[in-house]
């Protein structure tokens, strides 16, 4: 089976864990709009990444400057553009975008098994959130970014042969925003990488640094706790862009005082100990699609304390691998439930463990995107 990959960028994060496995396993070629070695996993550098090639056609960077200071939609502007004018010339069987706008790549070419992660979040349900951060030319231009964007996706996604996603969640904003079935295959994890040597005063939230993963919901839940002898260690990898810096900046101002330690790009071998050595794992993104993070938890043999949204939902089984909880003061609440019944955490950490085994491997995903592929190349 001959894939080959698209994405615009690399970083660390759930995506490009789901786009490695699948490189690992079907070495494909993986084209991207732009590419730096070390803003992602090492293991990129084994495979073959090329970067589409520039023209004149492109837009200069600097037209999305009033939009985000940060470059991330003149990245993918850029992006966009070129996987709309590509036309792919080596060998395959079945072409796999993930990240927006990499699905544009089945413009001018067929047999696309699109992994759609999430629909454009500025485009579908998140306007004003992304609005409020920017000036009133800023938002001119946002506004005039999304209308261009949702008309290609308009006319590039009905021609998509196949649409993958990560959960129940997305696939239904997939349908209601494009207007498309989807198949949910899981992404999972190698149980076999995670132990559990200790259950320490400790609760941990691994994720990146952005504002989209709300930790400032985790540090207060901890904060009103007030659980004497314990401590919160958030392990975040942190892309130093204005916007994410300022998140920093504004995280470390919110614990000052308080047992919570902020770390940042930590190694796969401290995060694997942090895991094996904490009680519960806390996470509060806003509407999360997936969340591979909790699926590591639990193979840790911890149980995870949730927000009552998106992907988690769907992964943690309220009450018996963690709990679901709608605000900060009902995660305070389980915080303080979890430090006063110790044993509940190795039984409900067991109980995660057991699930993650039986549905969430990455071998199981495999085994479905094999079948996912196969029947695009035949369409």
């Amino acid at each position: 089976m001959d894939v080959i990959l698209f994405q615009p960028y690399l970083e660390r994060g759930g995506a490009e864990q789901v786009i490695l496995k699948i490189a690992q396993k079907f070495n494909p070629i993986i084209y991207l709009s732009q590419y730096e070695k070390n803003m992602t996993y090492s293991e990129f550098k084994e495979f073959d990444v090329r970067v589409l090639k520039s023209s004149h056609l492109d837009l200069p960077a600097s037209l999305f400057s009033n939009i985000d200071k940060d470059k991330r939609f003149s990245a993918l502007g850029l992006a966009g553009l070129r996987f709309l004018r590509t036309k792919i010339t080596d060998d395959y069987d079945v072409l796999n975008p993930h990240l927006m706008p990499s699905e544009w790549i089945r413009n001018r070419n067929p047999r696309v098994c699109w992994y759609c992660h999430c629909p454009c979040r500025p485009a579908y349900g998140w306007e004003s959130e992304f609005m409020a951060e920017r000036g009133f030319r800023g938002r001119m231009l946002m506004k005039t970014a999304i209308d261009l964007y949702k008309a290609t996706e308009s006319r590039v996604v009905p021609k998509i042969e196949k649409i993958c996603t990560n959960s129940e969640f997305t696939r239904s904003s997939i349908k209601k925003n494009l207007c498309r079935d989807s198949t949910v295959i899981h992404p999972g994890v190698d149980p076999e990488d995670f132990a559990c040597s200790d259950y320490k005063k400790i609760f941990c939230y691994p994720s990146r640094y952005v504002p989209e993963k709300r930790m400032e919901y985790a540090i207060n839940a901890f904060i009103k706790a007030g659980l004497k002898g314990w401590k919160l260690v958030i392990a975040g990898h942190l892309v130093p862009t204005e916007r994410n810096s300022l998140y920093l900046a504004e995280l470390k101002r919110q614990s000052k005082g308080s047992a919570v330690e902020l770390m940042t790009n930590v190694s796969k071998s401290k995060l694997l100990q942090l895991y094996s050595n904490c009680s519960a794992m806390l996470f509060s993104p806003i509407y999360e699609d997936w969340g591979i993070a909790p699926l590591e938890a639990m193979a840790s043999s911890k149980p995870v304390i949730s927000a009552n949204e998106g992907g988690p939902t769907e992964s943690i089984v309220n009450g018996k691998t963690g709990f679901l909880v709608n605000s900060p003061v009902e995660m305070a609440e389980k915080m303080r439930f979890l430090a006063d019944h110790p044993s509940e955490c190795e039984k409900m950490g067991k109980a995660g463990r057991k699930r993650v085994e039986q549905n969430y491997t990455w071998k199981i995903f495999l085994d479905k995107m094999d079948k996912a592929f196969k029947e695009t190349a035949k369409m």
